[in-house]
């Protein structure tokens, strides 16, 4: 039976050999993505600052331009407003809480639009998130990340061994960390959903790897320790490179039309997602793969056995 290649298993492209650049690259990235984070910040959503979600129906119908200028004379110059439907007349705001404000304790924002628009504005409803609350919510994922992170570098230290763990979780944390520079660039708002786009993506960057982790492993199975581990997991990735592209493009085109047509929080989602498959990929050849060849030639060094040598691939 013939399967679709998309690359022939013939393709012997030289990953390993140049991925001292792409590692350079990385680095700096990172340190970009960590500078920006402690220094600028990222635009937290009200899941965790605390604040407000108001669905607001407005009769006669509103631009968006104008609900924004109406939120920033009541106070909410930060406020977000996002339009629902095509006609004009329903609204998301998004008022977020700020340090010590009280105002939308004593005087909530719903109420306030109440008073000024009276019978012109229908308040559908309202989501009030607590500053403590938010706070909770926010240690809540980080536990989430990093336990995730633990047990997927404990599933691939049982399921290979040792030398391919650290590969899989140091690309793992790229990943997340270069999905988190996405947020910070773009501004967009980091909510529990960026924490499910973060969760996402470091599963689709593992789940990449193992692929060419079981093919190198296969690759020992059936040829034994003919090729140096450099080769050998540059001729997986060669061989895997069909799929890797294959699954990329059709995840892609169930995500990307999302990015383009949804807005909101769903769209943040798709957006942090098509970037993050790319990164996904990215770590797996340039991070993941580097990584396990120096490994196994740390515990090689150990062991008194002949280090694998990071060489070009042989033509």
């Amino acid at each position: 039976m013939k399967f679709f290649n998309l690359i022939p298993n013939q393709t012997n492209i030289d990953f390993i050999g140049k991925f001292k650049y792409f590692f350079v690259f990385s680095l700096l990235a990172l340190g970009f993505v960590i500078w920006g984070t402690s220094t600028r910040g990222l635009n937290y959503g009200v899941d965790f600052t605390g604040g407000a979600v108001i669905q607001a129906k407005f009769t006669p119908a509103k631009t968006a331009e104008e609900v924004r200028s109406l939120i920033t004379e009541l106070g909410e110059d930060e406020a977000s407003v996002v339009a629902l439907g095509t006609d004009n007349t329903d609204y998301l705001i998004t008022a977020r809480r700020h340090g010590t404000k009280d105002t939308d304790a004593s005087n909530p924002l719903n109420q306030r639009l109440t008073q000024k628009l009276g019978n012109q504005v229908q308040i559908m409803s309202v989501d009030v998130v607590g500053p403590k609350v938010g706070a909770d919510l926010k240690k809540a994922a980080l536990l989430s990340l990093l336990y995730s992170i633990i047990l997927i570098t404990v599933y691939i230290w049982l399921r290979f061994d040792f030398r391919f763990a650290p590969g899989a979780t140091i690309a793992m944390v790229h990943d997340l960390v270069m999905a988190t520079g996405f947020y910070l660039i773009t501004g967009r708002e980091f909510t529990i959903t960026a924490i499910a786009a973060l969760l996402t993506i470091a599963g689709y960057s593992v789940n990449d790897t193992i692929v060419i982790y079981d093919r190198v492993r296969e690759m020992y199975k059936l040829g034994g320790n003919e090729l140096p581990l450099p080769e050998t997991i540059n001729k997986a990735i060669n061989l895997t490179l069909s799929r890797t592209i294959l699954t990329a493009v059709l995840t892609l085109l169930s995500v990307v039309p999302i990015a383009i047509f949804c807005k909101g929080e769903i769209q943040s989602f798709a957006m942090a997602m098509t970037f993050g498959i790319f990164v996904g990929i990215y770590s797996t050849v340039y991070i993941a793969s580097p990584f396990t060849i120096y490994v196994a030639k740390f515990m090689a060094k150990r062991e008194g056995q002949a280090a694998p040598r990071i060489a070009k691939a042989k033509a």
